[in-house]
């Protein structure tokens, strides 16, 4: 009698990974119904809506809407965490490094999904819950950053100020950033990305040497 034939390994998923895909839609989802919808929207039954899983899916993985809602903020830190890392090792290794470097610090914070960030944030000023889950990972986003920056900037992060400069340079990224979210569109933040940039790219250069203010630096 013939053996019968085997089930590919690739076709049999056990439990614990199918309990990490569902919980890796679930977190999708609910970044695109912040995006989307906004905090106020972004009910469970909706996420779960939109990840094509059952209403109570997320009683398994996330007691809570707040837990639920900082899980997705801590899964967005760490995709963009290894994004960026992976885009600073690419940098070139010239002159133009400081301002290619603030570019992309620029782009991690200008895109939908930070506007959504800030709506989270927001609602937890005033929501106890959410605001204990948020606080953790702000400090790991923090830490990030600064990681990431001595990656960008390895010249600058010999200074003692380095810190003050870093913190200085996404001052100003994020302040950018909140002009447009009344004006989805309107781009007044990138009209004035490259002269802010310009300005921060002297701040960072080494001392003596002249401030290389990149791509539309005066535009």
């Amino acid at each position: 009698m013939a053996p019968e034939p085997r089930t590919p390994p690739h076709a049999r998923r056990n439990q614990a990974e199918r309990s990490a895909t569902t919980r890796a839609a679930l977190l999708d989802a609910t970044l695109e119904c912040l995006v989307c919808d906004g905090y106020a929207n972004t009910t469970t039954a909706r996420v779960a809506e939109r990840a094509g899983l059952s209403r109570g899916a997320h009683l398994h993985h996330f007691q809570t809407r707040a837990a639920l809602l900082a899980a997705a903020a801590d899964h967005l830190t760490r995709r963009r965490g290894e994004h960026m890392l992976a885009s600073a090792d690419a940098l070139p290794t010239g002159p133009e490094r400081v301002a290619e470097g603030l570019d992309l610090l620029w782009r991690s914070y200008n895109t939908p999904l930070y506007q959504a960030s800030l709506d989270l944030w927001t609602h937890a000023r005033t929501d106890d819950d959410l605001r204990d889950h948020l606080i953790p990972i702000e400090r790991r986003l923090d830490r990030q950053t600064m990681e990431l920056s001595r990656r960008l900037f390895p010249h600058a992060a010999r200074r003692a100020d380095f810190e003050v400069l870093v913190n200085l340079a996404l001052a100003t990224i994020r302040g950018l950033v909140v002009l447009d979210t009344l004006h989805t569109g309107s781009a007044r933040a990138e009209k004035q990305w490259g002269a802010c940039r310009a300005q921060l790219v002297s701040l960072f250069e080494p001392e003596g040497r002249p401030g290389m203010g990149g791509r539309g630096a005066a535009s």
